[in-house]
């Protein structure tokens, strides 16, 4: 169903529905306000013939004579027992039921029918003549009130159809202007479908707030797409790069072995050393790519816990040294502060920054976990060849190598740093850097909005 169709049905469906309870409302308010205004009226003509009675007693007048000049131009008064038998009925129509309603000593008014006439009536207790307890009844015709409240019936109903179609007419002609920009926008969109490139929207300044951030959004949408798309092309033009160097020298080499290999043995050892480097040198390559490629995915497998990163940083201090040949000094003055974080890709993410650490300095590595309030911090420092202020913004690119010549000799790849930024973002830390060349260079991991965790087994 198009957003046009719905919005008509519910605007229609809810003003009618609206429209449908205001009218029941005022019918019945309308009926009640009448019919208790015929009853009050009525009450008041009944304590008028009371009184009139005991006039009539006092001055030894005829009490029927008073009840038949009391009686209204339509309707009937009738007079009951306490044995519940009508014994006087003053009637201005032969055609009214007998009916009537048992004796009560109470006063009260009421509304009956009988057949299909309509009464409001009125109940007065009274002493009679031989001076016993009699109910007093009066009724008035109102049948005039109903055919009133026919009338209005209809009036409300025809006047509910009415607006209902006015309203839906209104509610497409409203519609319509509404829908219309984005039936347009829409339109430039499909547009978008049939170019080569990334096409932007034109933002007009006489939409709507809600169309002009739809058109920004699909603009940030195309440029993230553009960008995405530069990065897959660019991942694809440094990895063929990466992978036809060694595969260039392997070929060049199995040539030579071809040729010279069963005569000269240097050719051969030449041969065999430089195919064993650049296998291995492939082999780190595609281990790098897999990483990255499950650093990218990280977040379906992210399972948070609590952890002691002074602890982490112990052990892999502890394993690393005696690989790296290196001392490594820990910084720190509690022997417990809490981070939140997946372990495993907390403990690649530590393991790349010392790994790069280790080789572009032949210094000791040094590492400072300190707590800053409610953050924590884990700066990770070497004393070695530093980065070029100008390449401090892109070493988290992909394939990105300050020294291309040394980074081959150190079997860099260029993916590290970027696994180590996927990582990060997967984790909520913030990565910082600092570096001087020939002084050395610091990474910094800020993980915020850390908060202790209270051990409810204390």
């Amino acid at each position: 169903m198009k957003l046009g169709t719905k919005i008509q049905l519910y605007i229609t469906v809810m003003s009618a529905v609206v429209v449908i309870l205001i009218n029941i409302f005022v019918y019945y308010s309308y009926q009640n306000f009448s019919l208790d205004a015929e009853m009050n009226q009525l009450e008041g003509r009944g304590i008028n013939i009371m009184q009139e009675l005991q006039n009539a007693e006092e001055n030894d007048v005829d009490r029927r004579a008073v009840l038949q000049s009391h009686l209204l131009s339509d309707g009937f008064i009738t007079l009951i027992s306490e044995t519940g038998e009508q014994e006087l009925r003053i009637s201005t129509s032969a055609s009214y039921s007998e009916s009537f309603e048992p004796y009560s000593t109470g006063q009260y008014t009421d509304v009956v029918t009988y057949g299909d006439i309509h009464f409001v009536m009125v109940s007065l207790p009274i002493i009679w003549e031989n001076g016993e307890v009699y109910n007093l009844q009066v009724y008035e015709n109102i049948e005039f009130i109903y055919d009133t409240f026919n009338i209005l019936q209809w009036i409300l109903i025809i006047s509910t159809v009415i607006i209902i179609v006015v309203i839906y007419l209104l509610n497409r002609l409203i519609t319509n202007i509404i829908i219309r920009p984005i039936n347009k926008l829409i339109g430039k969109m499909k547009e978008t479908e049939n170019t080569s490139g990334y096409t932007m929207l034109e933002v007009n300044e006489n939409d709507t707030k809600e169309l002009k951030d739809l058109s920004e959004s699909f603009n940030e949408m195309m440029l993230d797409l553009k960008k995405n798309d530069e990065h897959q092309q660019a991942f694809i033009m440094n990895a063929s790069h990466e992978l036809k160097t060694p595969i260039t020298v392997i070929d060049s080499y199995s040539q030579m072995l071809k040729r010279f290999g069963k005569t000269r043995e240097d050719i051969l050892d030449e041969s065999i050393h430089a195919i064993s480097d650049e296998a291995k040198r492939m082999k780190y390559l595609t281990e790098q790519l897999l990483s990255f490629s499950k650093a990218a995915q990280a977040r379906e497998n992210f399972r948070p816990e609590r952890l002691n990163i002074v602890h982490m940083a112990e052990e892999i201090k502890s394993r690393l040294e005696p690989v790296y040949k290196r001392n490594i000094h820990l910084r720190t003055l509690d022997s417990e502060i809490f981070v939140n974080a997946d372990p495993d890709s907390l403990d690649q993410l530590l393991k790349i920054f010392m790994d790069n650490a280790y080789k572009y300095s032949s210094e000791d590595i040094t590492i400072d976990i300190e707590k800053k309030d409610e953050a924590v911090m884990v700066s990770i420092t070497d004393e070695g060849i530093g980065i070029p202020e100008e390449d401090l913004d892109k070493i988290f690119d992909r394939f990105y190598r300050v020294d291309k010549a040394r980074a081959r000799k150190t079997g860099g790849s260029g993916l590290g740093l970027s696994i180590a930024d996927e990582l990060a973002k997967v984790n909520g830390i913030t990565l910082g850097v600092k570096s001087r060349v020939g002084s050395g260079t610091t990474f910094t991991l800020e993980f915020d909005g850390v908060k202790e965790w209270k051990d409810e087994n204390r």
